[in-house]
């Protein structure tokens, strides 16, 4: 599977059927896919900047999304992780709907152009409400990486 995303995500940086039901237990829940990835360096690090970024500013977009990102030292390939949950999770929203699908996107800092590029094109592909939907209602990572790979935009 090719394409940008199919560079940046990996079936097993999926999880479909996220148990956590607040917001930062989903993101320690989703970044666990990365704890012995190779392109993470120190993920106590990692961990630490997600919080520390969650906390400064919410990371929700609105209809059931919310996109992570930390751009640091110790990430040394850039990388996505997704997370699907079917009964939602609570992030105070904007919206107030709970979000069911998370984007966890992590970059080296020396790339901050691309982490924005990568962020903004991630931002308009979950906002297509056809796309969204085909991630929520995914059966497991598999269908989530066709979804994504079909998506070379």
């Amino acid at each position: 599977m090719g394409g940008k995303w199919g560079r940046l995500l990996t079936a097993d940086r999926i999880v479909v059927g996220l148990e956590s039901r607040r917001n930062r237990d989903a993101i320690r829940e989703l970044a666990g896919v990365l704890q012995d990835d190779a392109a993470i360096a120190d993920f106590k690090s990692l961990l630490t900047e997600l919080m520390r970024r969650e906390q400064d500013g919410w990371t929700c977009i609105g209809k059931g999304v919310a996109i992570p990102h930390v751009h640091e030292d110790t990430i040394k390939t850039p990388c996505l992780a997704i997370g699907i949950s079917r009964q939602g999770i609570e992030f105070g929203a904007p919206d107030g709907q709970p979000i069911q699908l998370i984007a966890l996107l992590v970059t080296p800092k020396k790339h901050q152009t691309q982490h924005l590029e990568l962020l903004a094109a991630l931002s308009r592909l979950v906002q297509v409400d056809e796309v969204r939907q085909r991630l929520v209602q995914a059966a497991d990572a598999a269908e989530v990486m066709q979804i994504f790979c079909g998506m070379n935009k």
